[in-house]
């Protein structure tokens, strides 16, 4: 099979006791890193063609197979849940929302196509009182009113009025598949996605306040990252989140035709798919053109790139600690994150 070295490689990271051998690196990613000004602290992971080509950590992260958040990568598993449920016939991407949750309040009207895009309308959870003037959303702190009180607000636009981001989209979709499945979103991510990969780390952020990360050279304010839910609160090793890429363009998790709805976007979208931008771009260093699907997260001082280039097989995963880090807009051609995909495209050989 065309990404067993890569599932005996995870199977390796994953068995206490078993020696695995050292993890294969990307000389130009290596020197790409070496270059950012005051240093790189996380873990950057490469697949191609279904097998592992580099695993390296950096600065504060001294193994690259730890767990680590993800942030609003999150959604893109939510996204995949969402649509296996569409394959199977018991959701419709363009349905409204009440159909689903009849006693919901706010913009019922609102399609699950919608809130997957951030068109919905609904309120934004990060856009509500911080007691403590730290940064950081007294919600995401286990404070204050509870995420589904505060999502239940007016909303901020008429569904479909325009792109308006936020985690409410996210948190209500996750109440629609507990309501359509009969089970809890912990539950669905475990069976439908960590076990049938293998992914052993996979799991979601403990109800507890922790702080993981950097805001420039403070640590980040207390964060309780499972108030985040289907919106933001995946954690897993950055192997995990690469097997799950791989798995995509496998076709291991959901159709052909979901896929291509859940990648499908162009200008008149601003490039945004169902939880992921999709354009096009080209590494000047190898004239090389191809397509990418980018799902970026933040939360506090963690940082994280999710970069899938389908046309070449390659899956790209950036994890930083360090909240003040600039990775630059893929889509712009320039930058820490298009010069990292062009020592991988570009620099295969090395």
């Amino acid at each position: 099979m065309r990404y067993l070295a890569g599932l005996v490689f995870l199977v390796m990271l994953a068995v206490p006791g078993t020696t695995a051998a050292a993890p294969p690196t990307v000389p130009a990613v290596l020197e790409r890193l070496a270059a950012v000004p005051d240093g790189f602290s996380g873990i950057v992971g490469v697949w191609r063609q279904g097998q592992p080509v580099h695993l390296s950590a950096h600065g504060r992260m001294t193994s690259p197979d730890r767990s680590v958040r993800w942030a609003s990568v999150t959604k893109s598993v939510t996204a995949v849940l969402v649509l296996q449920e569409v394959d199977a016939g018991r959701l419709s991407l363009d349905t409204p929302l009440s159909t689903y949750l009849p006693d919901w309040p706010v913009n019922g009207d609102a399609t699950l196509r919608q809130l997957l895009m951030h068109t919905s309308g609904l309120a934004d959870l990060s856009d509500s009182p911080d007691a403590d003037a730290d940064g950081m959303a007294d919600v995401y702190q286990g404070q204050g009113p509870g995420w589904r009180a505060l999502c239940e607000r007016p909303a901020r636009a008429p569904a479909g009025s325009g792109f308006t981001y936020n985690n409410c989209d996210y948190r209500v979709l996750g109440l629609i598949l507990e309501s359509v499945t009969g089970e809890d979103f912990e539950t669905l991510v475990r069976t439908r996605i960590g076990e049938p990969l293998g992914l052993s780390s996979l799991r979601l952020a403990a109800n507890e306040a922790v702080s993981e990360a950097f805001d420039g050279t403070r640590p980040e304010p207390q964060i309780d990252v499972s108030a985040y839910g289907p919106a933001g609160a995946m954690y897993g090793t950055v192997e995990a989140l690469l097997a799950f890429d791989q798995a995509l363009l496998d076709g291991r998790l959901i159709s052909d035709d979901a896929l291509a709805e859940m990648w499908k976007a162009g200008p008149e979208s601003g490039y945004g798919g169902l939880s992921v931008w999709v354009f096009p771009v080209t590494l000047t260093a190898c004239g090389v053109e191809t397509r990418v699907v980018e799902r970026q997260g933040a939360i506090g001082g963690v940082q994280v790139r999710n970069l899938i280039l389908p046309d070449l097989d390659v899956a790209v995963v950036l994890w930083t600690d360090q909240a003040t880090l600039d990775f630059g807009q893929t889509w712009s051609g320039e930058g820490l994150t298009i010069d990292l995909l062009a020592a991988v495209v570009c620099g295969e050989g090395d």
